[in-house]
């Protein structure tokens, strides 16, 4: 029987210049401008890494799917935050119909990924849903799937006490 050495690496495929991604609405703006997500014809999930002071420092495609549907599988989340070195995690993902109405489908995921993230010492800080005009955060929805503490910490991070981010 043989056993291979072997090395986890990491290859950065490249570099995009961004602003400190502090709110739903800069998250929404930097996956249209800069990642185009809207623009995709089927459903697109991305995973964005946070280190330990809070900055992004990665955004991965984790799955493609259809035109109403894309399979996340906790296992591909994290296997791309744990190579990243990850403290928290938000994910994203298209609705190519423009409607960024959460389905069931949805709310399941990321009920699933904030389980996962509490084993592995992950936090899941938000789940923002895009279209060509609009986003969906769970954060800002008050949805109770996310880590509200961390989240909040993340999102203030930044701004002058009084000009602190108001949940709607």
């Amino acid at each position: 029987m043989k056993v291979y050495k072997c090395k986890l690496i990491m290859i950065k495929d490249k570099e995009i210049d961004v602003d400190n991604l502090t709110h739903p609405s800069l998250i929404h703006d930097f996956l249209k401008d800069k990642m185009e997500l809207h623009k995709e014809p089927e459903e697109v999930l991305l995973m964005l890494a946070l280190d330990s002071k809070n900055k992004v420092n990665c955004c991965y495609e984790v799955a493609r799917g259809t035109l109403d549907s894309a399979v996340v599988s906790p296992r591909e989340v994290f296997k791309r935050a744990l190579v990243s070195n990850a403290k928290s995690i938000i994910i994203a993902h298209n609705h190519p119909s423009g409607n960024v109405i959460p389905s069931e489908q949805d709310k399941m995921a990321t009920a699933k990924l904030k389980k996962a993230g509490e084993v592995l010492d992950i936090k899941l800080l938000d789940h923002i849903i895009i279209s060509d005009k609009d986003y969906y955060s769970f954060y800002e929805n008050n949805v109770n799937l996310i880590e509200e503490e961390e989240s909040i910490k993340y999102y203030t991070q930044g701004y002058e006490s009084k000009q602190n981010f108001e949940r709607s």
